[in-house]
């Protein structure tokens, strides 16, 4: 090893896990979501506020029962843009093709 500078002691970047990486990002929209309905009612600020979530996690509201139903639809959004974001950056890590040998 004379001579010889190391910088890092991994050879190559490390990948993710794309289904731990979705399971960890559907959990995280998951206790944000219901975290967040949470501190909102229990501050006693005004529920319609939260209405437009509704458009996008169906059945959701600014209730306990509507909350578990946005709950569900915050896991399956979060998990498939945590996977995605997963899959491409370990796409931009894959080494490229070796040349034909002919």
């Amino acid at each position: 090893m004379q001579g010889r500078v190391v910088l890092s002691t991994f050879d190559s970047p490390m990948r993710i896990d794309t289904r731990a990486f979705g399971i960890a990002g559907g959990t995280l929209a998951v206790v944000c979501l219901l975290g967040g309905t949470a501190l909102w009612l229990m501050g006693g600020r005004e529920p319609g506020a939260l209405a437009p979530l509704g458009s996008v996690l169906f059945g959701y509201s600014a209730s306990v029962v509507g909350a578990v139903v946005g709950s569900l639809w915050a896991y399956a959004y979060g998990f498939l843009i945590a996977a995605g974001f997963a899959f491409v950056y370990n796409l931009a890590l894959a080494p490229a093709a070796p040349p034909p040998t002919e």
